[in-house]
């Protein structure tokens, strides 16, 4: 029975970048996806003073076109603390969309937005009963910490791996659109990476095309799927909360 995910992330980017391959995968098994961008107060950072309304745009254009919900909270960046108004903000949502699974920032994260968003979320999402006004809210499921980039976690030791080769190419595709917001350049003009994919299997060659995020996470997914899944590309994640071991992540 398909079910909710909700991923909260700091930065517009950061729950696709680090958890795209879980958010696509479960979309594609007819989950319903929640994304929630916590820093979206486009006006204080330097890359998109300018273009506010039209980033905003398309992230939302974005989300629609791979079939999850965007969610924006305003806050200004590097002006995000954990306290008490942002985890009722979160619990709020999370009461209102009733997630099994949770998809938050490491608190070991190097990038203040990122350990402040992520201790927050996991917060609201096992102590909803006390911050979102309903008593009756249960706790999540399972929560897992997700890493945005190596250089923001450098001490990341994921402990559950999810096998994501069935929707790599997607995926790619969905972190080159988070870069082109990023940047304001369209996809044709950012710097990519041309990965070939030896068949295996049933599945036939593939070309993956992989702007600088991608490249990234490709990278690390090819570890994971080596050390923890056995398959071409795995996502590691950080069990924080429920089982870690012995059961898989969507119940087919």
């Amino acid at each position: 029975m398909p079910g909710t995910i909700l991923a909260v992330g700091a930065h517009m980017d950061d729950c696709e970048n680090g958890a795209g391959g879980v958010i696509l995968d479960a979309v594609q098994r007819g989950w319903r996806v929640v994304v929630v961008t916590v820093v979206s107060d486009f006006s204080t950072w330097a890359p998109t003073v300018g273009r506010e309304d039209q980033v905003r745009q398309e992230l939302l254009d974005l989300a629609d076109r791979f079939g999850y919900e965007k969610r924006f909270l305003d806050y200004a960046y590097h002006q995000v603390e954990p306290n008490i108004q942002l985890k009722r903000r979160i619990a709020a949502i999370y009461d209102e969309v009733s997630p099994q699974i949770g998809l938050v920032h490491c608190p070991e994260d190097h990038w203040p937005d990122h350990r402040a968003t992520g201790i927050a979320a996991k917060d609201a999402m096992i102590f909803a009963h006390g911050l979102s006004g309903n008593l009756q809210a249960p706790r999540c499921e399972r929560i897992f910490g997700y890493s945005s980039t190596p250089h923001q976690m450098v001490s990341f030791e994921p402990d559950f791996y999810h096998d994501v080769t069935a929707v790599m190419e997607d995926w790619m595709r969905l972190v080159t659109g988070t870069d082109c917001c990023l940047s304001g350049m369209a996809a044709d003009e950012l710097p990519l990476h041309t990965v070939t994919v030896p068949a295996s299997g049933d599945r036939p060659e593939r070309t993956l095309r992989c702007s600088h995020h991608g490249w990234l996470k490709l990278a690390e997914c090819v570890v994971w799927g080596n050390r923890g899944a056995r398959c071409p590309f795995a996502l590691g994640l950080k069990a924080l909360w429920g089982p870690r071991e012995g059961r898989p992540l969507f119940d087919d």
